[in-house]
């Protein structure tokens, strides 16, 4: 059964989903399976989902490509684990195949793309490539299947024909095919599924995606809970500028087109063709929709496009705004950080204004999470205490979240810089390095003070600064710096004099050699770390290359100890 539900409400499809999640499934102890579209949904729903059941657990939040990949691999007898055409892989072996098939002439556009290219445009191209094809896979799988029955000379269909003759394994479109034909002839058990999956806040589906679920549906309960602006049908409406460029030279009423509302005609077109596409396929539609009060501009808007109506044509009259409606604010601001604090000061209006408000119901959306993370936490994390407004920053790359991530990112950056006192000192800020070395607590101060006090400002040495252009001095280099220390512990104390042209720094003897010998061990690692990294090498070579690199540098500790591991399963 493939039940629809649809609501302009995702408050009144959190509940109806309440309702569903409640009913006991088949086994206790099995899983339930919502599929969401990204993180920040399935957290979100987890919290509603416990405010309404009191509790939220055992739930697993898969994206639609791998609840689909799932499918097939517990239904299907010769399904790997990994897809083998995921665009991370298949990235790999277009870059492979490239320079053998650059000889055929269909190729010349490639060819003329990459003239003079290094290998990374070369990889980029890889990358896009990969992830058109698979596009492909999902939107075009008639494509697909001509190029594999021998259709089609050009290049891209030569490419997959050669990718299909390389890999050991099946593709999306003939895996789709032997799904369709196992389910015809009643061969698929259903042991391995679950007996019941709900999908939550989706969008989008691929004509692909939405036949298996439909199919599925045959097996299992499939619920599909669809946030939908407008209770009317929209599948056939327009812009209004398409209308015209579609009559050409024709009155537009003879096409018999409309827009119905302007605003969801012009910015709902992803939705409505989704939408749309549900009405190919036999399912029990449950409709939630609600009235809307029009007390509001906000409301006002949200009451047209639920009934498809367009405010100020002639069947309906304008309605007159009061002057302190701000239920929609544009603000135009002159940087990212004045942005957030405009929105600071609007949040703290509205929890003045509304007592029932709570932080906890507010969600504010960006397109760059991380462009903004550093104004939010500035702002928002160094309000005063009678003012200060619970925040979470949800969606974050892993690197701005971990320390060591970020310190390890931070290496490869560094050994494409000048070697600036800053950098160099500041991988130390994680404790992960600090351990590695033993430079932690009072020791970091102490030597943080030494390559001050011995004047190291940035470069390797003299030479490097020749590979820059610029003159070969020695002076405030590492080098430099680090010499003046070894002598001096090297000469007595009181020797205030040059040796060899060097100024020895006296303060580092006695218990303080061990100590140095940490700093002058970390500084030549990270100067080493340069020239291993600037050798070009294959991919399993840079693989095995980096986990040295990690172990090298990184010791990690209680927490640290996640991120690194996590790191070594990338690379690995």
């Amino acid at each position: 059964m493939l039940a629809v539900y649809q609501s302009n409400r995702l408050e009144r499809l959190v509940e109806q989903l309440a309702e569903v999640v409640d009913e006991p499934q088949d086994s206790v102890l099995a899983p339930e399976t919502i599929v969401v579209h990204s993180q920040g949904m399935a957290r979100w729903l987890s919290l509603r989902l416990a405010d309404r059941l009191g509790i939220c657990a055992n739930l697993r939040f898969p994206f639609p490509a791998a609840f689909i990949w799932d499918v097939f691999r517990v239904t299907l007898p010769r399904v790997p684990a990994e897809p083998p055409y995921d665009p991370k892989v298949l990235t790999w072996r277009i870059r492979g195949l490239l320079p053998q098939m650059m000889t055929h002439a269909n190729f010349e556009p490639v060819l003329a793309y990459l003239h003079q290219g290094d290998d990374l445009k070369s990889f980029e191209l890889s990358r896009r490539v990969a992830e058109t094809l698979d596009q492909y896979m999902s939107y075009r799988p008639d494509w697909i299947r001509d190029w594999e029955a021998g259709q089609q000379g050009h290049w891209q269909a030569m490419l997959w024909r050669r990718l299909v003759a390389s890999i050991d394994g099946v593709h999306g479109v003939t895996i789709n095919d032997e799904f369709a034909k196992a389910l015809d002839n009643h061969l698929i058990e259903t042991d391995n599924l679950p007996s019941r999956v709900s999908l939550f806040g989706i969008t989008v589906l691929s004509p692909s995606y939405l036949e298996v679920l439909a199919r599925l549906a045959e097996l299992i309960d499939i619920h599909l809970f669809l946030l939908n602006p407008s209770r009317q049908y929209w599948g056939d409406i327009i812009p209004q500028r398409g209308i015209g460029r579609r009559a050409g030279d024709r009155p537009p009423e003879e096409l018999y087109l409309e827009s119905g509302n302007s605003l969801l005609a012009s910015f709902g077109q992803q939705g409505r063709d989704f939408i749309d596409m549900l009405q190919d396929y036999q399912v029990v539609e449950h409709d939630l929709f609600e009235d809307v009060d029009e007390d509001t501009l906000l409301h006002c808007i949200q009451a047209d496009i639920l009934d498809l109506r367009e405010r100020g044509s002639d069947a309906h009259a304008e309605t007159t705004v009061a002057q302190n409606d701000y239920s929609i604010q544009i603000h135009s601001c002159h940087s990212p950080m004045r942005e957030v604090e405009v929105l600071y000061d609007q949040l703290l209006h509205l929890l003045e204004t509304y007592p029932e408000l709570v932080p906890a119901q507010i969600m504010v959306m960006t397109p760059d999470i991380e462009a903004y993370a550093p104004y939010v936490e500035a702002i928002f994390g160094t309000a005063a205490a009678d003012r200060h407004i619970p925040f979470t920053i949800a969606d974050r790359e892993l690197r701005t979240q971990s320390p060591v991530v970020a310190s390890f990112f931070e290496l490869f950056e560094l050994v494409e810089s000048r070697f600036d006192v800053n950098r160099v000192m500041g991988l130390l800020e994680s404790e992960a390095v600090q351990n590695r070395f033993g430079l932690s607590g009072d020791a970091l101060g102490k030597v943080i003070k030494w390559v001050r006090d011995t004047g190291i400002r940035w470069g390797v040495d003299a030479r490097d600064r020749v590979k820059l252009g610029l003159p070969e001095m020695a002076e405030n280099t590492w080098r430099s710096g680090m010499d003046r220390l070894l002598l001096g512990y090297a000469m007595p104390s009181e020797a205030q004099r040059l040796f060899k042209g060097i100024a020895p720094y006296d303060e580092v003897e006695g218990v303080n050699a061990q100590l140095m010998g940490r700093l002058q061990t970390y500084v030549e690692a990270v100067i080493a770390l340069r020239n291993e990294l600037r050798e070009p090498r294959p991919a399993i070579a840079w693989s095995q290359r980096l986990r040295r690199v990690l172990e090298r540098f990184f010791a990690p500790r209680g927490t640290d100890e996640q991120s690194v591991q996590t790191l070594r399963e990338a690379l690995e």
